[in-house]
C-alpha cells in the first residue's frame, strides 16, 4: 500500500514538473493535417502548462504559450470549438475563455478527436472552473464562473450545460 502512494505522489510530481517546462517548438510549420497532428502531443503539454501555471507567473510565456495554442486551435482540422455567450457567459475574461477553449481541445483530443458538443462543453467548463478556483485571487469574483461552479456541486452542471447548446 505505500508503495502505490509513493509511486501515485511521484507521478503527480512528475507530472507537474513536466506541465511547468513546457516550451513552445522552435519551429511550428501548420501547413496540412500532418502538421497540425504532428504538434497534438506539444498542444496538449502546452494546455497542461497553461492550466497548472498560475496566471501571475511567466506572463510573456503565457502570452507566447497561448498563442501557439490559438493558432493550432484556429486552423486544426479535426478539433471544432463550439463558443457562444449562452454557452460561455464569461467571454469578458480572456484568460477564463482560453481555459475554455483549452479544455474543450484538451478533451477531443484525448478522446479521438471526439465531437460531442456536450461532453466537449462539459470538459471545457470543468477546466475552466478548475482554473478559475486555482486562480481566483489573481482574476477576482466573476459571477458567471461561481453560477457554474454551484452547478457543478449540485449535480446540475451538465444539464445546463446541454440547455445552452444550440440546437439545429
Amino acid at each position: 500500500m505505500k508503495n502505490l502512494l509513493l509511486i501515485a505522489f511521484l507521478s503527480a510530481f512528475c507530472l507537474s514538473l513536466n506541465a511547468q517546462e513546457f516550451e513552445i517548438p522552435d519551429t511550428i510549420a501548420l501547413n496540412n493535417e500532418a502538421d497540425y497532428k504532428k504538434h497534438e502531443t506539444n498542444v496538449l503539454n502546452a494546455i497542461n502548462w497553461v492550466q497548472a501555471t498560475p496566471i501571475g507567473e511567466q506572463k510573456n510565456k503565457r502570452k507566447e504559450v497561448n498563442a501557439f495554442l490559438f493558432k493550432w486551435m484556429s486552423g486544426s482540422p479535426n478539433v471544432t470549438i463550439e463558443l457562444s455567450q449562452d454557452l460561455v457567459p464569461f467571454m469578458d475574461c480572456s484568460d477564463c475563455l482560453v481555459s475554455f477553449m483549452n479544455g474543450w481541445t484538451k478533451f477531443s483530443l484525448e478522446n479521438n478527436y471526439s465531437k460531442n458538443k456536450l461532453d466537449c462543453a462539459l470538459a471545457a467548463t470543468n477546466h475552466t472552473i478548475e482554473f478559475y478556483t486555482k486562480n481566483k485571487n489573481e482574476l477576482g469574483k466573476i459571477d458567471s464562473i461561481e453560477k457554474l461552479s454551484k452547478r457543478k456541486s449540485k449535480g446540475k452542471l451538465k444539464a445546463y450545460i446541454k440547455s445552452k447548446l444550440p440546437t439545429k
